[in-house]
């Protein structure tokens, strides 16, 4: 993990005591690109703590609000901790930290699995929750982020890759297709199994109200992907999970494969910029290119192919 904060356990006890826990363990936990988490082991529950680097006050509150609407609403992921004196945010030298249960388990990334469908059934379920009011109403690194990318960074070859796709994305966007709140970001490392069973999809940081079908772009992009091509049988059972719960329209079928696409020039563009311009990291820094790689395979699958996933 490229471990981004310099908390070490004296800070993590100070901060658990204002939740009154007392720490029997604490370990640092892969994953997360702007953000460090740590698992924290009590005697009677494990949590887990998020120290935001870059989010600001509004951002870090915004994702507690959506952990909180889903728990009103039934839905499981990770549930905020609030301080004993009701906070749900707290800010301990100069970064913002939230406290949430832990949900045990590997990531897809960390260890495949067989049950995709249960994967599209959570998906389905997620955009079935109303959406609040305090939700974005645009994918916050989208079509309406792309065009700065080109004018950063120096990678010339993959600006030249990234206009290209920008231009075929608005040329096809679709328009008048449902929406709803949304995950924005289902990548392997954001979907927990535990001893096989498909437990949670986790790290709401990015949601909005946005086209459901981004939503299945984005999975079958981030976690359908075997050998960097798309593994037809995973998607295929995603989008039968997610159909057993809410059936897509017609139109939203014809353009799974444009989002799957979408979803990929979104992530490789968001990679390219963290990961090099805003602070180069050694360890992710031609994550981009890699994710490049794969949605150039996407964008070349013939439409006749890609649709046999409905099949």
């Amino acid at each position: 993990m490229a471990k981004l904060t310099n908390f070490d356990h004296r800070d993590i006890a100070v901060i658990a005591d204002k939740y009154q826990l007392q720490i029997d363990r604490c370990t640092p936990i892969d994953g997360g690109d702007e953000n460090s988490s740590f698992l924290l082991n009590s005697p009677e529950e494990d949590y887990v703590l998020t120290v935001y680097e870059n989010k600001s006050l509004p951002e870090v509150e915004q994702t507690v609000m959506v952990l909180n609407h889903l728990a009103e609403h039934g839905y499981f992921t990770n549930q905020i901790i609030i301080t004993t004196d009701g906070r749900s945010v707290v800010d301990y030298q100069g970064k913002f930290v939230i406290l949430k249960t832990w949900i045990p388990g590997d990531t897809l990334r960390d260890k495949k699995q067989e049950d995709y469908c249960a994967i599209g059934k959570a998906i389905a379920e997620l955009h079935q929750i109303p959406s609040p009011e305090f939700l974005p109403r645009d994918h916050p690194y989208g079509l309406g982020y792309m065009p700065d990318v080109l004018d950063q960074g120096v990678d010339d070859e993959f600006k030249t890759w990234l206009a290209d796709k920008i231009n075929y994305l608005q040329d096809h966007f679709p328009t008048h297709l449902p929406r709803a709140i949304i995950h924005a970001d289902l990548f392997d490392d954001n979907i927990i199994y535990h001893q096989g069973r498909f437990q949670a999809i986790i790290d709401f940081g990015d949601s909005c109200y946005y086209y459901k079908t981004y939503d299945l772009g984005s999975v079958l992009s981030g976690a359908c992907m075997e050998n960097d091509k798309l593994n037809f049988v995973q998607a295929r059972d995603v989008l039968t999970g997610y159909q057993e719960i809410w059936e897509l329209e017609a139109d939203e079928q014809a353009v799974i494969q444009y989002f799957t696409v979408y979803a990929g020039v979104a992530i490789s563009a968001w990679q390219y910029v963290n990961n090099n311009v805003r602070r180069l990291d050694e360890a992710k820094k031609d994550k981009y290119k890699l994710v490049a790689q794969r949605t150039e395979h996407i964008f070349n699958i013939p439409q006749t192919r890609f649709k046999t996933i409905f099949d």
